[in-house]
């Protein structure tokens, strides 16, 4: 077995294993593995297990950036993680995972993140849970009609650069939203199946909608859906007229699918609350370098607090992380402690959690009630989320 980085010749046998594993068509593959195509991928961070001179595995790390305390750094993507069926259970994935983990240490990527087809598998390698979403399904008659839907027209390609603006002010309110770059925007527009609409009040753009509508299922019901990837919207004029824009649609034809950040629910806001809302486990997330990660917060604790994380499987993760007053030291410089591993730490990093849930739960060993207040402190629960055009 040997693991590498992928090859250009590579490309024909890594689409053929997307779509074995995966589904979908070998040419969407084919797109995806194509850096002419696919503006997120780096070639460079496809890796491969190879073995009898085959490709048996795969998987690729995203160069991306995220939001982090309203900044984007850069966080490695963790994508298209699979092993050719006839091959699986030979620790071929483990493998790569050891490897991107090391990769992203040597290239100084404090933060990584993925989506994964099984928790339990990605958490034995330190990524944890760290967001989820609100997803509702609904009936356009469930959604408000409003006047302010005459301001809504359809997307046009000079409204791009005040949908990025829109995007990236929205977006840097949640730890770990993905940065879009305008190559990730116009590649999503692209594609022939999705669709935009704007709210526009006097030349100004103040919302936006990206969205598509299925082909009609005669053996489903609703026979179509109209499925809503993102709404983004400055003002509560421009929201009202967006979602009337959904509200209008026929509903013996359509269904409605919408996800939201957990911390915007949708129905509090509508006629009738009685509408179907799931919650949704969204992405996992990975503290690569826990001293750089740490670094990109601006922590300070008076009194200090000590940060004795275990990571089983970077063990130059494993120590004392003391935050005070002047910031953020390494080892142990203060009595106010906290016990966890890096994968609740992770929880605590994008807010997903708070500290008193997990210490609750025992997944946080505090010295005392105060370094479990300093605790909560210094990580309060916020909203992550990570919009469905961003997901990887």
């Amino acid at each position: 077995m040997e693991l590498r980085r992928g090859r250009e010749g590579d490309r024909a046998a890594l689409a053929r294993l997307g779509a074995l594993s995966f589904g979908n068509e070998v040419s969407s593959w084919e797109e995806y593995y194509d850096p002419r195509r696919n503006p997120r991928l780096d070639p460079d961070g496809v890796y491969v297990v190879e073995e009898d001179g085959a490709v048996r595995a795969t998987a690729t790390v995203l160069p991306l950036e995220a939001y982090v305390e309203g900044r984007a750094v850069e966080m490695g993507g963790v994508a298209a993680v699979n092993t050719h069926p006839a091959y699986r259970r030979r620790g071929y994935a483990g493998a790569l995972m050891r490897l991107v983990l090391a990769r992203m240490r040597e290239e100084g990527v404090h933060l990584s993140a993925l989506w994964p087809f099984a928790h339990a598998f990605y958490r034995a390698y330190g990524w944890e849970l760290a967001g989820e979403s609100l997803s509702y399904r609904l009936g356009p008659a469930e959604l408000p009609a409003s006047p302010e839907q005459r301001r809504v027209r359809e997307y046009r390609g000079e409204d791009l650069p005040r949908a990025m603006e829109l995007y990236a002010e929205e977006m840097a309110r949640h730890p770990l939203a993905v940065a879009r770059s305008e190559a990730h925007w116009r590649a999503w527009l692209r594609r022939e199946k999705n669709a935009a609409a704007v709210y526009e009040r006097e030349g100004r753009v103040e919302g936006y909608l990206l969205y598509e509508m299925t082909p009609w299922r005669e053996d489903r019901e609703p026979h179509r859906t109209l499925r809503v990837h993102e709404l983004v919207a400055r003002t509560p004029e421009a929201r009202e007229g967006l979602l009337s824009l959904l509200a209008a649609q026929d509903p013996l034809v359509f269904g409605v699918r919408l996800n939201t950040p957990r911390g915007e629910p949708l129905h509090p806001h509508l006629d009738s609350s009685y509408v179907r809302v799931e919650v949704e486990p969204e992405f996992m997330l990975r503290l690569v370098d826990v001293e750089g990660a740490l670094g990109l917060l601006d922590l300070a604790a008076d009194p200090p607090l000590v940060l004795e994380v275990a990571d089983d499987g970077i063990p130059e993760n494993t120590g004392a992380y003391t935050v005070g007053e002047g910031g953020l030291a390494r080892g142990e410089e203060a009595e106010a402690r906290v016990s966890l591993d890096v994968r609740q730490l992770a929880q605590l990093y994008a807010g997903y959690l708070p500290a008193r849930e997990l210490a609750r739960h025992g997944r946080v060993r505090a010295s005392s009630p105060a370094a479990l207040e300093l605790l909560d402190a210094l990580f309060p629960p916020r909203d992550p989320y990570v919009s469905p055009p961003d997901r990887f």
